[in-house]
């Protein structure tokens, strides 16, 4: 019986597996056990070693040399609670293919200019990357809140970050962000559509199958003069629920605390079904200010606060 086994057998022993998992929400422990089990098949079903953490898994073999890549269960986890076990093998060995490619999707494979044509800003989610790994690897990142910002390229569907060590290829990190700012801008926005709520309040939402959309976020001078829009002294709140999503609602004169709850509220929808989901934080702008995120209580209970800011 291999480690990973004897801890889970021992953990089944001194725990009832019908009690709540200390690392996969909403799932027992029994159940997320045998979600693992079926994550540690995919991979190996795949050519590459698989050593279950219980957290996380770690992957290791051909391009992933120690200490290996690291296998989280957020996505998965999402997507088998909303089916019956006797679906998981499948819809595990589908994501856990997308997710390898995603890796395997490494920089270094393309050449200068195929890197300089495809790279754009991207943002990682909250904690999506570990804080010591930014640290060492990604030193050129941008931060917006919690959201760094990075540099990434696409290739057959799917999305690979750059690190440090791929930036000279690119011509250096500014180098590399000018590009990448060039390409989003070029690319331009997605389909835009205007929700409005029961309150009224107008919120225009940028929507793409390209994960770029939501870096428009980190540039909103130039956002606001492609969508046209004059912003007031009351500014903007942004959400950006999923990579390829962005709202935008102008606060006016009369901004109310159910405008700023319909942008949490449609923020929570849009982002319900999304695979590559990106944050529920919302985001505040005006002319002359950084980004700032804003929490959802501080919003609804101040929203008053915006009417004390200097014009």
């Amino acid at each position: 019986m291999g480690k990973a086994a004897r801890l889970r057998s021992a953990r089944a022993n001194e725990t009832d597996t019908d009690s709540a998992d200390r690392y996969i929400e909403g799932f027992t422990v029994g159940r997320a056990d045998r979600l693992r089990s079926h994550c540690v098949d995919a991979i190996r079903g795949l050519g590459y070693r698989a050593w279950d953490r219980e957290s996380h898994i770690v992957i290791t073999g051909g391009p992933f040399r120690p200490p290996g890549a690291t296998l989280g269960f957020a996505t998965i986890a999402r997507e088998a609670s909303r089916v019956g076990e006797e679906a998981w093998p499948g819809l595990v060995a589908d994501i856990v293919g997308h997710l390898i490619e995603s890796a395997l999707a490494a920089p270094p494979h393309l050449g200068r200019e195929e890197l300089r044509k495809g790279i754009f800003p991207r943002f990682s989610a909250p904690g999506r990357i570990p804080e010591a790994r930014l640290v060492d690897d990604y030193s050129y990142a941008r931060w917006l809140g919690d959201m760094p910002l990075l540099l990434a390229v696409r290739h057959s569907h799917a999305s690979a970050f750059l690190a440090d060590i791929h930036l000279s290829k690119a011509g250096g990190a500014e180098r590399a962000w000018k590009v990448a700012e060039a390409n989003l801008f070029e690319a331009g926005l997605g389909e835009l559509t205007v929700y409005t709520s029961p309150s009224g309040a107008n919120v225009l939402v940028c929507e793409s199958e390209h994960p770029r959309q939501a870096a428009w976020l980190a540039y909103p001078e130039r956002l606001m003069d492609v969508l046209g829009l004059e912003i007031g002294p009351r500014g903007v709140l942004f959400c950006a629920p999923a990579h390829r999503i962005l709202g935008i609602h102008v606060l006016g004169p009369g901004a109310s605390v159910e405008d700023a709850r319909s942008v949490i509220n449609l923020a929570g929808i849009l982002g319900e079904d999304e695979i590559a989901p990106l944050t529920q934080e919302l985001f505040w702008w005006r002319p002359g200010h950084p980004v700032l995120p804003v929490s959802p209580e501080g919003v609804i209970e101040g929203i008053s606060a915006f009417d004390t800011i200097d014009g």
